[in-house]
């Protein structure tokens, strides 16, 4: 099965480590968090590409800035399959004033695309998928992204959560939305690989 050998891949070749998320509780209302991407999702949006899906869903308004702005409007809409977790509008408020537009400028091309590679994972990868490997490997597994770098998954509370290269925590909010070149989950923080020296 397509979707195994996606996991297979993906998930068994990391290196395993334990770890929990401390993150603080966001400010969000619960109800907002599972309803930002309820704006007339229907079985239509499977024949939307990754690429089409963000930038038509207003929950997505922000983050769909980025990806425009990088090499990945074109690349999200190729044939896949690619696992996104994509970071809903209310997760870039914790950012800086002006951070958002000033990673749209040309200039920033490459500084935003190597952030949004730290969203997409090459393959098929549903919720399910994810639970069971964190179970299968003790408590955390290793995701390798489309830019070679490394996001931990991990469980606390029943939830899962993703862990960047610095340490930062993001909760799976919205998972399993389809499209027709691979699958979305959303996110209420942005995962930001560490800067080179």
């Amino acid at each position: 099965m397509l979707l195994k050998k996606a996991c297979t891949g993906l998930f068994f070749s990391g290196i395993l480590l334990l770890a929990s998320c401390n993150s603080e509780n966001k400010s969000k209302s619960t109800d907002e968090k599972e309803n930002l991407l309820a704006q007339n999702f229907d079985e239509t949006k499977k024949l939307f590409t990754v690429s089409k899906l963000i930038s038509e869903d207003k929950g997505f308004e922000t983050f769909a800035k980025w990806v425009e702005a990088s090499d990945y409007y074109e690349k999200l809409s190729e044939k896949g399959p690619y696992t996104v977790f994509a970071p809903t509008n209310y997760a870039f408020e914790n950012l800086y004033p002006g951070t958002v537009e000033k990673l749209t400028l040309p200039e920033e091309k490459e500084k935003v695309t190597s952030i949004i590679d730290y969203h997409v994972i090459p393959g098929l990868i549903n919720e399910n998928d994810i639970f069971k490997a964190i179970d299968d490997y003790g408590g955390s597994v290793k995701l390798k992204t489309l830019g070679g770098k490394r996001l931990t998954a991990t469980k606390k509370h029943g939830k899962v959560y993703l862990i960047d290269e610095k340490g930062n925590g993001a909760q799976l909010i919205t998972a399993n939305i389809e499209a027709e070149n691979g699958i979305i989950h959303t996110i209420d923080d942005i995962m930001l690989p560490k800067q080179k020296k």
